[in-house]
């Protein structure tokens, strides 16, 4: 593969002229030499990655190929980035598969090719990743690296360092390295131990009585129990999602999103958040299923979220502030009622 490099990188950057897919075992099947030419031009340039100088092929060729296993059955989870029409970038994430780790998931082989470097590729792959880690209720990632770019990106997007290792792996030239770990909690914060958001169903038994108890508390503190802002929901709409907290077995806190159609609002441009509800208040919970929503907002194409809640909710009011969601004029059925605090924020 021959990628020419952009003409103008700094220019190139501002734009979104790459795609980012997530990959099945079929898709790699078909493209292992486009990954071994990737992974060659990142290795020469002292990427360590896993391999090192002079390129084993036949290793290559066997180490993409055995990820093909793993892939079928959801132990691993394969994103690509084209560019051009070629393969520039690539990211896997590894859920853990032990009982305790069900939280848990690592970012490997984060790969750009160096033609393609500079476009925002990397990052757009690490948020991919992490949106798909949110939806399957993976809140910690964990990751090492040895390389300063890297740490850079990883810094940037929000991962913090942990700790160093000597001579955790051989260079590129074969000397031994020192590697960093880095860590991120996709909340925001430090989780409740056990907590997992996951995607499902208003109609599960599990989320009826998350559901209930949010009609009863609205419904006795302002008179209506916002059920009728949330009769848009269908069940299998590709555009919204319905997400479950759950502590071990017992449910703790839900939330949903779906596409709001209304005059002046752009089309296909803004997701509405409904139903946010913790079973138990200021645990973190209700921070976990925003930051889950939010990441199914950016995974879904969204690039605003809107919500309405009361101005007498403090409480409400003072958790969406804090997320970094703002007042505007009130929207669609909200217009014109003094009670409704319309809020939004983007994505």
């Amino acid at each position: 593969m021959s990628l020419a490099p952009a003409a103008n990188p700094a220019a190139a950057a501002e734009k979104t002229d790459f795609v980012i897919e997530e990959w099945s075992a079929a898709q790699l099947r078909h493209a292992v030499p486009e990954f071994c030419t990737l992974l060659a031009a990142c290795v020469e340039l002292g990427a360590g990655v896993g391999f090192v100088l002079p390129h084993d092929y036949p290793a290559m060729e066997a180490f993409w190929s055995g990820l093909e296993g793993s892939l079928a059955v959801g132990g691993r989870i394969l994103f690509a980035a084209r560019w051009q029409g070629r393969l520039a970038g690539t990211v896997q994430l590894v859920p853990s598969g032990m009982p305790n780790g069900v939280q848990r998931a690592e970012i490997s082989k984060l790969l750009v090719h160096p033609a393609a470097r500079r476009r925002g590729i990397a990052e757009a792959l690490m948020k991919a990743a992490e949106a798909r880690a949110l939806r399957e209720g993976r809140t910690t990632l964990v990751l090492d690296t040895g390389g300063a770019v890297a740490e850079r990106l990883y810094r940037r997007l929000g991962w913090i360092y942990s700790g160093s290792i000597p001579a955790y792996a051989l260079s590129f030239e074969g000397v031994p390295e020192t590697t960093h770990i880095f860590y991120k909690h996709l909340s925001g914060l430090t989780l409740p131990p056990g907590l997992v958001v996951e995607r499902s169903a208003p109609s599960f038994p599990a989320a009826a009585p998350l559901l209930d108890a949010l009609s009863d508390e609205l419904g006795r503190r302002f008179g209506s129990d916002g059920r009728a802002g949330f009769a848009g929901w269908q069940e299998g709409d590709a555009r919204s999602a319905f997400l479950l907290a759950r502590l071990g077995d017992a449910p703790a806190g839900c939330g949903a999103l779906l596409p709001l159609e209304a005059a002046g609002v752009p089309s296909g441009e803004v997701g509405e958040i409904k139903r946010m509800y913790a079973a138990t208040p200021r645990a973190g919970i209700g921070s976990a299923v925003l930051a889950a929503l939010e990441a199914n907002a950016r995974a879904l194409g969204y690039r605003q979220l809107w919500l309405e809640t009361r101005h007498a909710n403090a409480e409400a009011m003072a958790f969406y502030h804090r997320h970094g969601f703002s007042l505007r004029e009130n929207y669609g059925r909200y217009t014109g009622r003094a009670e409704s605090a319309c809020l939004e924020r983007k994505v």
